[in-house]
């Protein structure tokens, strides 16, 4: 919706004239709502009606609900994901409608351990990014909360909100005689 959008406009864009140009052709192909430009000297602008406004700032304060367990268990083989191999590894994988159809993240945290997480921001759903690399934080790229990848904790709440807890955990066996992770949805 235009609300996300203008959100992610402004955390996405590397300079005032990439927002001006971006905000044009959103403008001119995809604006769902009527949507003025501003333009001045000091860069760009929008001018919202108030309850467009009230409802772009308020929505920054809602938290996600998390999807309902269904207790669907889905099957991974780990070898199938070479770099799972070592702990602290973080891969992301979708299981067919499970977590509301969104991916999830497994997470090797020892020899035989697993953690699951969803890749769900708590604050308002958005897919929270794999790591770049082992050891470093999940991170939402909508409002820039950071998740511990070992263990789900919110380290950093959202930009300009509270904190809105850990993501969500499933439960998870693994079998090391077949390499074989079953999750609980």
């Amino acid at each position: 919706d235009v609300f996300a959008w203008l959100r992610r406009l402004f955390v996405t864009s590397k300079t005032i004239t990439d927002a001006e140009q971006d905000l044009e052709s959103f403008i001119v192909r995809d604006a769902p709502v009527k949507i003025l430009p501003v333009k001045g000297t000091s860069g760009i602008g929008v001018v919202l009606s108030g309850s467009a406004l009230s409802a772009l700032l308020c929505s920054c304060e809602s938290d996600t609900t998390k999807p309902s367990p269904t207790g669907q268990n889905a099957t991974f083989d780990v070898t199938t994901a070479p770099e799972l191999a070592t702990i602290g590894a973080v891969i992301k994988r979708t299981f067919g409608s499970n977590n509301g159809g969104n991916p999830v993240f497994i997470v090797r945290t020892g020899e035989t351990t697993f953690l699951v997480l969803s890749s769900r921001c708590s604050h308002q759903g958005c897919e929270v990014n794999e790591p770049s690399q082992i050891g470093g934080k999940l991170v939402c790229p909508c409002h820039l909360a950071e998740y511990d990848p070992l263990t789900g904790q919110q380290n950093k709440p959202p930009s300009g909100s509270r904190s809105t807890g850990p993501l969500q955990k499933f439960a998870a066996t693994f079998n090391p005689q077949t390499n074989i992770l079953t999750i609980t949805f």
